[in-house]
């Protein structure tokens, strides 16, 4: 009998809790019961434990309108749980941890709650919405919703996915093997047959699909329950359908056949709307609504009994729904999914304090060959070097993640650099040309002990293992010897509307193969929502979409990399870079909401949506589902608030001359205190900032110091200057000193005398495109978070500690370090940090970004940071798109009246 290591391991931590101490004690044990395994199958354990048993979760919040009564409570301990049981099994053979699989549970009685109860005769309907992240679980969370659904009555059971028939496919397979347990083709065609899949391996119950893999709803699949009426069936039936007018119609003939004589069926139906953002918002007018919107309501309308539970990771369009008419407006329940300790989403890698910085890599180079603004007939001709670079290191990866000796087998990249399928076909055309010659080098020379660094082609592969992975635990003998044989397999495929067959990601098919699926997939749309690219690794992501649900959606690298997220790569343009970071508080910023809603106990009639509008490029998803919202105002305050200037002035006159006012005011101010090597001010005259600040050119697009085009005033900076708070009144500043030669046109003296010429901070710029007018800092960071400590006392800090640790023990998520913005919690004083700057050229990875800097000749540069203590009080205000409930709620919409009856432009 062959003995798994990684059972003996998960059987040796029990049910204790992981820690490092723990998980070093087990792994030392590990080799007295497999004396063969080596020190990197070691690794590759402690890898799996730590993605699969050492995660942590929190459950889920959200509001509801007590309309339906709790009733799940009254029944559970009664029920046989045949479905939900098999599926829990079903997970924890698949690794899921004993945390995760224990909050999915209570998430999905939550859920379920909200939902009828399918044994109440009288007619009801519940309305509600599931807001998760992208790529975080969902599937898992409504295939365990549905499984519970079964269990306690349910009949009839839709799931919508997106508008594909790939996703609807997929959808399917997970469907499946977590619920249905048995091959949907099979049953379908009524194949008798014995083999069972997934969940079904754990119990008896087989429901009953009227779709599969294969086949979308059509007209003959009632075939598959043999012309048996549905209110006669004893199991429930699924349904597995795309967001699509003939299958939608066909579904709603199909229930009024079964109607009888009757207005409506007398049967419970849970209808789950995948992606319910997409396709299922009415874009049109109230009483002409679109086709599809309009076929999920006339389905809702044939039962008697029916629950329609959205799921999106980009709720943007659905709480913009006009609440006051019978739509899809979530009037019921909205609830919010929290994402485990091992997700990966838009602020691990965009956030100010990103944990995966690391992974995101500039594109610099694509504009001339790649324009963003390209037609169907662009002559693509030859891959940017960028993109090269990508898929080079994508063939490293799946090397390194062999030896690593993954269970998962499958490897993909992503390539999304076009709308248009013709550019695409181009761009893997290109791809496919240089990876063949590559791989013929590989397969003839990379294994030669004497000739592979003859090779140019080789020693380029070799130079970016170096930069990327040359601390991935395997030096270039070890990946050189496995190279040819895992990228052997490697497929360049087009995912889209004209694909063939060949073509599709076919997961499935390659799930008992060695290798598995090894695909480079290019694509736009098609790989832009629901679809899960198995075992992403590296993304190439160069598209200007302007909207805040499409930029999410396309971010196929969020999720979940089980012991290979260090190995995560993802090119990106620097611009669409700050667009997703704005997307991270944007998202945190809903979340809170639905947090605050919770926590007063009001339900989504009374839910207020808010949505912050981006100050420049992005839109919050299409207009024609915002018809029903406004921008507004709204007042915000400023208290604990942070801002910084990372971008700058490109010009060296408008920066010599903010050189010269931060030495005329700095002259002006009495000696400073020298404290490490920071000089710090204490006492300053609000007005004295406020004038200093206004007089300095901060360029508009910097967020937050944007101009207010009515009144032609910064608020932030009027605020300074006429705030009334007590603790506002006198400022800190702070000038730290760099490792730069002393400026001869500043020195000062501090109050011990000693002279101090400025020492400018060496700064790493990003590159930006000829004519932008700015500089951009690297990661658009300008301070670090050792510069909140200024003003801080020996208590203060302590304070900020302890709470800090506090914050950990509750959310595991959070790292060691503690961020600048919590310091700023415990601040007296707000403190302006004064940044004079010189741009770097310390790398030679970054030698051609100073080039160009150069040519620009910034010379010596003013940044500034701005950080406020926290206070009582409301004082400026941002912009936001508000639904109809929060315009209602503010005053701002009459009842009777509406101002957004007019067609748009």
């Amino acid at each position: 009998m062959t003995i798994d290591p990684f059972l003996v391991a998960v059987g040796l931590i029990g049910n204790r809790e992981l820690t490092d101490e723990l998980l070093n004690e087990v792994l030392s044990l590990l080799p007295r019961v497999a004396p063969e395994l080596t020190d990197a199958e070691i690794i590759a354990i402690r890898r799996q434990l730590e993605s699969s048993i050492g995660v942590s979760m929190s459950v889920g919040q959200g509001l509801h309108d007590g309309e339906i009564a709790p009733w799940l409570g009254e029944i559970k301990a009664s029920l046989n749980w045949n479905y939900w049981d098999a599926y829990a099994k079903q997970l924890k053979s698949k690794n899921f941890g004993q945390a995760v699989i224990r909050v999915l549970d209570e998430d999905t009685d939550n859920i379920l709650n909200e939902c009828g109860n399918p044994a109440e005769k009288t007619p009801w309907q519940s309305k509600g919405l599931v807001m998760g992240d992208v790529q975080s679980g969902k599937t898992a969370n409504y295939c365990g919703l549905i499984s519970k659904a079964a269990d306690t009555g349910y009949m009839v059971i839709v799931l919508l996915t997106g508008m594909i028939e790939d996703l609807r496919s997929q959808s399917q397979e997970r469907l499946d093997e977590g619920f249905v347990g048995r091959d949907s083709r099979q049953l379908l065609d009524n194949v008798q047959t014995n083999r069972v899949i997934g969940a079904g391996r754990f119990r008896d119950q087989v429901p009953n699909v009227l779709t599969s893999i294969d086949s979308d709803f059509l007209r003959s699949n009632h075939r598959a329950i043999g012309g048996i009426p549905l209110v006669n069936i004893r199991e429930p039936v699924l349904l597995v359908m795309k967001k699509n007018k003939s299958p939608l119609s066909n579904l709603v003939s199909f229930i009024d056949s079964q109607l009888r004589g009757g207005a409506r069926l007398d049967l419970p139906l849970l209808l789950i709307d995948d992606e319910a953002d997409n396709a299922s918002v009415n874009g049109k007018k109230d009483e002409d609504p679109a086709t599809i919107n309009k076929l999920i309501r006339d389905l809702i309308g044939r039962f008697s009994r029916s629950s329609y539970v959205g799921y999106t990771a980009t709720p943007f369009a659905n709480v913009f729904i006009n609440p006051d008419i019978d739509d899809l407006f979530p009037s019921n329940f909205v609830y919010s999914l929290n994402t485990p300790t091992n997700y990966l989403g838009v602020a691990s890698f965009f956030s100010d304090s990103p944990t995966h910085g690391h992974c995101v890599q500039d594109i610099e180079d694509a504009e001339s060959l790649l324009p963003y603004s390209h037609r169907k007939d662009h002559p693509f001709s030859d891959l940017p070097q960028s993109l090269w670079n990508a898929v080079r290191v994508f063939l490293l990866s799946c090397a390194i993640r062999d030896l690593r000796d993954e269970s998962m087998k499958h490897r993909s990249m992503l390539v999304n650099a076009s709308r248009f399928t013709d550019v695409q076909g181009r761009i893997a055309n290109a791809i496919k040309a240089k990876l063949y010659e590559l791989a013929e080098d590989i397969k003839q020379y990379l294994s030669s002990d004497e000739r592979w660094g003859q090779q140019a082609r080789l020693e380029d592969l070799h130079q970016l293992w170096l930069e990327h992975y040359s601390d991935c635990g395997f030096n270039w003998d070890e990946i050189r010897a496995v190279l040819y044989e895992s990228i052997s397999t490697v497929a360049v495929v087009t995912v889209n509307q004209k694909s063939d067959d060949s073509e599709r990601l076919n997961y499935a098919q390659y799930a008992s193969s060695r290798f598995g699926r090894r695909i480079i997939a290019v694509g736009g749309l098609t790989l832009s929502r629901g679809l899960t690219l198995e075992g992403l690794c590296v993304s190439y992501f160069y598209r200007n979409s302007k909207a805040y649900d499409t930029l999410l959606q396309m971010g196929r690298w969020f999720g979940y990399r089980p012991g290979y997220d260090d190995l995560c790569r993802l090119w990106i343009d620097p611009l669409a870079a700050t667009w997703y970071n704005h997307l991270s508080k944007v998202v945190d910023e809903l979340r809170y909401d639905i947090r605050r809603m919770h926590a007063n106990g009001l339900p989504p009639s009374k839910f207020g949506m808010r949505v912050k509008s981006h100050p420049d490029a992005l839109i919050i998803t299409a207009l024609s589902k915002m018809r029903n919202a406004d921008d507004v105002q709204v007042a915000i305050s400023y208290s604990g608030f942070g801002a910084e200037t990372p971008l700058l002035p490109d010009d060296i006159l408008r920066n010599q001359s903010n050189l010269q006012k931060t030495s005329k005011f700095l002259k002006g101010l009495l000696p400073p205190t020298l404290v490490g090597k920071r000089l710090i001010w204490q006492g300053i005259n609000k007005k004295d900032i406020a004038n200093f600040l206004e007089d300095l050119e901060i360029l508009d697009i910097n967020a937050h110091f944007l101009r207010d085009h009515v009144t032609k005033t910064k608020p932030l900076l009027d605020f300074i200057g006429r705030s009334e708070f007590a603790n506002l009144s006198e400022w800190d500043i702070c000038l730290p000193q760099g490792e730069g030669d002393g400026l001869e046109s500043i020195c000062l003296q501090d109050v011990d005398g000693a002279a101090h010429k400025i020492q400018p901070r060496k700064r790493q710029f990003e590159k930006v495109r000829k004519g932008s007018g700015f500089l951009r800092l690297n990661k658009q960071r300008v301070g670090d978070a050792s510069d909140e400590l200024v003003g801080l006392d020996d208590e203060d800090r302590k304070t900020a500690e302890h709470d800090w640790e506090l914050a950990r023990s509750g959310d595991p998520k959070l790292g060691a370090s503690i961020p600048g913005y919590f310091y700023r919690r415990f601040r007296r004083r707000p403190l302006l940090t004064i940044h004079v700057i010189e741009p770097s050229e310390s790398s030679e990875k970054n030698r051609k970004k100073m080039m160009q800097l150069m040519d620009i000749k910034p010379e010596t540069l003013v940044a500034i940071g701005i950080s406020f203590p926290q206070f009582d009080g409301e004082a400026a205000s941002v912009v936001y798109t508000l639904n109809k409930v929060a315009l209602r709620g503010a005053g701002l919409l009459i009842e009777g009246e509406d101002d957004n009856d007019e067609d748009e432009d």
